[in-house]
């Protein structure tokens, strides 16, 4: 996109032969920045180091380049640059370089005294008052800030008409965002707390006290990023997802956005979150956090990258220090677990960093000057007042590919030229396939802590005066995330409306960068259909600038730990982590079969508008006015909407071909809320995900069996047929029987054989499929389902020639009928190893081996046995383990009979192939379900069956995949025994049902004694 204010990223052809006297204002700023005040004029003899920032190449090309790669009709999309490439495109030209240095040598600056960084971006040079006040026309004075900070700087200044197009800007001049550190003369040890230096830039909704987003981060009263609500009793709340509107869970977010728990890392992969010092988070509340919603992840870390000095101070601790890096780690480690998590914590105590700060440290050609960055924008290392002592860093750390930040300054803060230059550094990191993700601010259309901008260009307390967008918010190349909330009283399955409880969801229109290309239709259709009430006294109506927010997510009622208690909070500091952990597990879909990272996401996402869910409640009020409002589309309260992950995950994995390894992907993503024709209320659900905070004695179950559950344990005693076993492994191949146990991993040269056949027939169907692709999304989504239909047809041949048995005895039943010394434990966590399993199996008794059950890639199925020396041993385990939690799963434990061994049980029929069957009940079990069963083929199926209340199919929770199986409630046992014959023998999406009755076991009384 062309940046057209104040002309900057305009090139010229050539150096003009003969340079012309005629002079441009470069840059004015209106008003001092609040807190500051003018002092004396400098004297003439004093010295100022000045830095220019030459007009860096091609930017005028860059939205172009940024389509390659970005947009989804693209044939190079994905096709990332190197950070080789990224630097000699956009490079300062050698004839920005020869202008500038004409016209420094024509002002009296002489060559020598000239230096050039080493990423060919900045000219430094030292020079009298009086030179620079001769070269700029302008007179330098002296600033102060309240807190005492020193500053040099000009109202105006004006260059060269030819020497303009190569110039960003020049320092120190009218830039106020200076760093306010300590006094020279005091140890960090020795000064007041509430003198303390903090970084430039605020969380996102912070108070400041001047535009320079200064603030002291120790005032419990600055509305520091998250706002804390009430503290809560963690035993007090309900887990199960009805509570969602009063606390937000991971497993809420899961259930709001249709995501999965991820299952495994991509060594590819990678997801940073940034902090600035003094934030820090305490391992203490990540572990107590992790020990009640992600048990397997107690003790476990970040990686930690200190930028500038950066460190996890322990000195303070509260909730202004450690609530907002406490809670962007809680979650998001969680949602992405077991992917590793990158924390750039940046700056020291004393100066602390800008974003400038952390651009250097992953990408060293953003670097200002040989040794540092410019002293009157960003931190100076070695820190001068004391601090870090150790060299600014210039590179040296990895960008990651997803990076999340829940600070921002207001754009007014800034001067265009400075957030021009930052925002093109966003875009040179989306190109080579970084994704960032920016909180949008909670003080709806008002700026950090509320404040508007006055008529003098000042701030005021917020009840009047212009709307104060938020910055990097407006730039064009991140992803600007606002924030929603579940209505009071309503339910994850119904729509989200825009955040009003206690934080406002930032949003609105930019007054510096233009309307981007690919958000183009979406701002014009908002103001075609939705026309705001106010004029362009209140905001930038011009209709041609970047409106924001892009997207957005939960931002209210968050349970988080923070200084070892459990709170709520509120914010879009929450929404962004959340955001960017969702586009992670996106990435890992992607990386997984071969493609690369998703990069820049604003093309896609407006480009498909449908894959998020549209907000079309609520406001953001501020600056003494109900603000926008959420309405159909694109609003710039809740951006597109909400992310709906089954949609996202489909439409990124269908740009360009599909890999045979995407379509269980595809498959296996959950939907909710499935309705049913009838006249009787029924449903069918696909997605909830109860939590168990600890691990619960059996006492303890609640007696009230729940109606719609994932990770559904062994409650009903099943047939035993293939499906019904298959279901406790939430995988498509057949369970293996004890005898089958010690060459579980094996086969023969023959089935080898037949395994190769199967897997070459899936990835020719699979090639075939998507070779027909075509470049629409649609035809995309046609092959997938082609592909999808083969693959699964060649899994179920894989799962055939595999030799498996089946259990003849399911949790619950009487296994006092059938005992044996080895015992089968299904619905383990896929992480769990052999040698875990064996050390927490012999607290009931002697085991002489236990074995975890691989696929043909050696990845767990999520089953094993457990071999006793004794039945007793067995006996106990069984008493132990079944239905408890291990690793955050419930496991199912039952004896392991060996196949034919077992036996007709007693009170059970026999069928046709000598399989027992279960007596009628009002519940029938339906087994073998096709993992590609769609909700219409589950309409379809129980269409013309009668007096059904309720059908449930299990989902794994922390897989998110579908397990095989569900089962299906009736009014009467009349009405089961015929919907069994009505149903025998359908085949659905090839494979064919196998149907029998549920009988119930002893849950009832485990949960509830008088039963």
């Amino acid at each position: 996109m062309r940046f057209t204010i104040l002309t900057l990223g305009a090139l010229v052809a050539s150096v003009i032969a003969a340079p012309s006297s005629t002079r441009i204002r470069h840059e004015k700023r209106n008003a001092l920045p609040f807190g500051w005040e003018r002092h004396n004029r400098l004297s003439s003899h004093d010295v100022l180091p000045m830095r220019i920032a030459l007009t860096q190449s091609n930017l005028d090309k860059a939205e172009e380049y940024l389509k390659e790669v970005s947009y989804p009709n693209s044939p190079k999309y994905g096709q990332h640059w190197s950070a080789k490439k990224v630097a000699e495109t956009f490079s300062p030209s050698q004839e920005s370089f020869d202008a500038v240095i004409v016209w420094l040598k024509s002002s009296g600056i002489a060559p020598e005294r000239i230096s050039r960084s080493q990423s060919m971006g900045w000219l430094t040079f030292d020079a009298t008052v009086a030179e620079a006040e001769n070269l700029l026309k302008t007179k330098f004075f002296m600033h102060k800030h309240t807190t005492g900070k020193p500053h040099v700087g000009c109202d105006d200044y004006s260059i060269p008409e030819y020497v303009k197009p190569h110039v960003d800007f020049i320092t120190p001049t009218v830039h106020f965002d200076t760093k306010i550190p300590q006094g020279r003369n005091m140890k960090k040890r020795d000064m007041p707390l509430e003198k303390r230096a903090t970084g430039t830039i605020a969380a996102a909704g912070v108070p400041v006290e001047s535009k320079a987003a200064v603030h002291k981060i120790t005032n419990p009263n600055g509305g520091y990023l998250p706002k804390k609500g009430a503290d809560i009793d963690i035993q007090s709340i309900i887990t199960e997802l009805e509570n969602c509107d009063e606390f937000i869970v991971p497993d809420c977010l899961r259930a709001l956005y249709l995501f999965p728990p991820n299952v495994a890392a991509n060594p590819k992969n990678s997801f940073g979150i940034v902090e600035y010092t003094p934030e820090a988070y305490l391992q203490g509340d990540l572990d107590l956090f992790f020990a009640n919603f992600s048990t397997h992840q107690v003790q476990k870390t970040p990686t930690f990258d200190s930028i500038d000095g950066g460190v996890l101070q322990t000195t303070d601790e509260s909730f202004e220090y450690n609530g907002e890096s406490d809670l962007d780690l809680e979650y998001g480690m969680t949602l992405v677990n077991p992917q590793p998590v990158t924390l750039y914590q940046a700056g020291d105590l004393v100066e602390g960093a800008s974003f400038n700060n952390f651009l250097d440290a992953i990408d060293g050609s953003y670097c200002t000057y040989d040794g540092g960055d410019d002293p009157t924008q960003d931190a100076v290392y070695p820190d001068p007042f004391g601090g870090y002592e150790g060299p600014e860093n210039c590179g040296g750390f990895a960008a990651t590919k997803v990076i999340s930040t829940s600070y921002a300054y207001n754009e007014a803060d800034l001067t265009p030229f400075y957030e021009m230059r930052q925002c093109n550094e966003y875009m040179k990191l989306g190109l080579q396939g970084t994704t960032f993700f920016y909180s949008s601010g909670d003080y709806g259309v008002a700026g950090n802590g509320g404040q508007c901008i006055a008529a003098n260009g000042s701030y005021n307390d917020g009840t009047s005066g212009r709307f104060n967008p938020s910055f990097p918010g407006t730039c064009p190349y991140i992803t600007s995330v606002g924030a929603t909330q579940i209505k009071p009283g309503a339910s994850v399955t119904q729509p989200e409306e825009a955040c009003e409880t206690v934080i406002f969801s930032g949003g609105g229109f930019s007054n510096v960068f233009p309307l981007p290309s690919y958000q183009e239709a979406a701002v014009k259709s908002f103001f075609a259909n939705h026309p705001p009430p106010y004029t362009s006294a209140q905001y930038n109506n011009s209709q041609q600038t970047r409106g924001f927010p892009d997207i957005s997510a939960n931002g209210a009622n968050y349970v988080i730990a923070v200084d070892g208690t459990f709170s709520l909070v509120y914010g879009t500091s929450a929404s962004a982590p959340v955001s960017a952990s969702i586009f992670t597990l996106i990435n890992q879909a992607r990386l997984s079969v071969g493609k690369s990272s998703v990069g820049f996401i604003n093309p896609v996402l407006y480009a498909h508008p449908g894959d998020l869910n549209d907000i079309t409640s609520g406001g953001n009020m501020g600056c003494g006015t109900p603000g926008f409002t959420a309405t159909t589309g694109w609003d710039p309260v809740t951006g597109l909407g909400t992310p709906n992950f089954p949609k996202l995950v489909a439409t990124f994995l269908g740009l360009l071909c599909l890999r045979r390894t995407a379509l269980r992907v595809l498959s296996s993503t959950p939907s909710v809320s499935i309705s049913i024709p009838s006249s009787k209320t029924r449903s069918i659900t696909r997605l909830t995900y109860p939590v168990s905070l600890r691990t619960t004695p059996r006492t303890a179950f609640p007696s009230l069996q729940r109606r719609h559950y994932a990770d559904e344990p062994a409650t009903q005693s099943e047939p035993e047929a293939d499906g019904a076993t298959e279901a406790q492994h939430g995988d498509n191949s057949i369970a293996a029987s004890a005898d089958a146990d010690a060459d579980a991993n094996s086969s023969t040269p023959a089935e080898q054989a037949e395994e190769s056949a199967a897997a070459s027939q899936a990835e020719s169907a699979t090639k075939q499929a998507t070779e027909q692709a075509s470049s629409t999304a649609d035809s995309v989504k046609s092959a997938v389902q082609t592909a999808s239909e083969a693959a699964t047809g060649a899994a179920q041949s894989l799962g055939n020639v595999a030799g498996f048995g089946s259990q003849t005895s399911e949790a619950g039943t009487d296994y006092g009928k059938a005992v044996s010394k080895n015992v089968y434990v299904g619905n383990l966590f896929f992480d769990v190893r052999r040698e875990d399993l064996q050390k927490e199996f012999e607290r009931a008794g002697p085991v002489i081996d236990a074995k975890i059950i691989t696929d043909q890639r050696g990845l767990s199925k999520g089953f094993g046995y457990v071999n006793f020396e004794t039945t007793e041993g067995a006996t106990r385990a069984i008493e132990l383990y079944n239905l408890q939690n291990f690793e955050g799963r419930r496991l199912t434990v039952q004896y392991s009979i060996p196949r034919g061994n077992g036996g007709p049980i007693e009170g059970r029929t026999t069928r046709t192939d000598d399989r027992p069957k279960n007596n009628p009940s009002k519940t029938l079990f339906i087994g073998n379900m096709s993992f590609d069963m769609s909700d219409r083929d589950l309409n379809n199926l129980f269409r013309e069956i009668k007096n059904v209340i309720d059908v449930r199919v299990a989902i794994d929770r922390r897989t998110g995949q579908p397990r095989g199986f569900a089962h299906a409630d009736f009014t009467d046992v009349t009405s089961a025994e015929k919907a069994l014959t009505e149903l025998e023998g359908k085949v659905v999406c090839g494979r064919a049902l196998r149907l029998d009755f549920s009988v119930s076991t002893g849950r009832a009384a485990v949960g509830n004694p008088e039963v």
